[in-house]
């Protein structure tokens, strides 16, 4: 029996003097981000049976306050402007390294959903994922595209801006 009260002892010690000893990390309260990866599937349109490439953007967050991500309730919130919490502007590539601004109607205002449910304040890091797709159109020509991307948290803080890779894709000329 004293074995048993002395190994729990023991192990309450433990686990007081390692949970006591974590700091949060120290995060700015405007969002940093990384861009990750890039991937690219051939994907089926449900409605109309055409292919298309879907590509998955995915970037590295910080965020000190954790307040990324907004309600579908606060969407229209004019704050917003035109571009949402996510910004996404496309690049092809015309000659060389030279590259121009695609605006393409998919990428006009962008959201993704709160990630501390709870909402309590403090530091968050993770990944966010975004699917971008590019139909196999009659007019459609592969290209060379790179993207740009930003985000924001709902206090309007605007994070760096990181540039992908290059891929290519089809894209209506």
């Amino acid at each position: 029996m004293k074995t048993i009260i002395r190994f729990f002892l023991t192990l309450l010690i433990f686990s007081a003097a390692t949970t006591s000893c974590w700091t949060p990390p120290d995060y700015s309260p405007v969002p940093e981000i990384v861009f990750n990866s890039m991937d690219k599937f051939e994907v089926i349109e449900p409605f109309s049976q055409s292919k298309q490439d879907s590509v998955v953007i995915t970037i590295d967050f910080k965020d000190g306050d954790g307040d990324l991500g907004e309600s579908t309730d606060n969407r229209n919130n004019p704050n917003y402007g035109t571009w949402g919490n996510y910004e996404l502007r496309t690049f092809r590539k015309v000659s060389g390294n030279q590259f121009e601004e695609v605006v393409l109607a998919a990428n006009s205002k962008i959201f993704f959903p709160v990630l501390k449910p709870d909402r309590k304040r403090g530091p968050i890091e993770g990944k966010l994922d975004y699917a971008v797709y590019f139909p196999y159109a009659r007019n459609a020509r592969m290209t060379t595209v790179k993207f740009q991307i930003r985000i924001r948290d709902r206090a309007l803080n605007v994070s760096n801006a990181v540039e992908s890779d290059t891929i290519s894709v089809p894209l209506l000329l």
